[in-house]
């Protein structure tokens, strides 16, 4: 089973913006698997993987924002800029940001090659949408509630991805 390690983001993250905000959440992590892939791929077998399907089918259902492998395979070449609720805020050749909405979620996938491996990586942000009593920035009670299940559907959603690539 691939190794899915948490690890601090790299510098030239593009997630990395998120970091000095103030009462932002942001996480990092990373496995490495065999051969050179590139970002194109990782983006392809990343949201078309077995758990990734069952999000996708939920966030259809819920908010009625459905996506296809052709969609998905359009987000992963750069011919789309959306899939279902995510819609991309930056990209470059070995990365991409995606936003949710308008909202305070951000999922972020890396691909950086090395020789005969390629290590992946993905994150997110949560960007605070509430104040405590001295007005200092802070994620929600429901972010707060749910990031120990977001820790580990992250590693799971990595790991899953990987071993479609091996």
């Amino acid at each position: 089973m691939p190794s899915v390690i948490s690890i601090a983001l790299p510098a030239n993250a593009l997630l990395g913006k998120y970091l000095a905000q103030d009462g932002a959440y942001t996480d990092c992590y990373m496995t490495t698997v065999s051969g050179d892939v590139s970002l194109e791929q990782f983006v392809n077998v990343f949201f078309d993987t077995w758990l990734f399907r069952i999000e996708r089918k939920i966030l259809s259902a819920t908010i009625g924002k459905p996506s296809t492998q052709r969609d998905i395979a359009n987000l992963a070449t750069g011919t789309a800029d959306r899939l279902a609720a995510w819609h991309v805020e930056e990209r470059n050749t070995d990365q991409l940001l995606l936003a949710v909405g308008t909202g305070p979620i951000r999922t972020w996938l890396m691909r950086k090659c090395d020789g005969d491996k390629t290590h992946l990586y993905f994150g997110s942000a949560i960007l605070p949408m509430a104040r405590d009593g001295q007005g200092r920035a802070k994620m929600g009670f429901t972010f707060r509630a749910l990031l120990g299940f977001h820790k580990i559907y992250a590693r799971a959603l990595l790991r899953a991805a990987a071993k479609s690539l091996r």
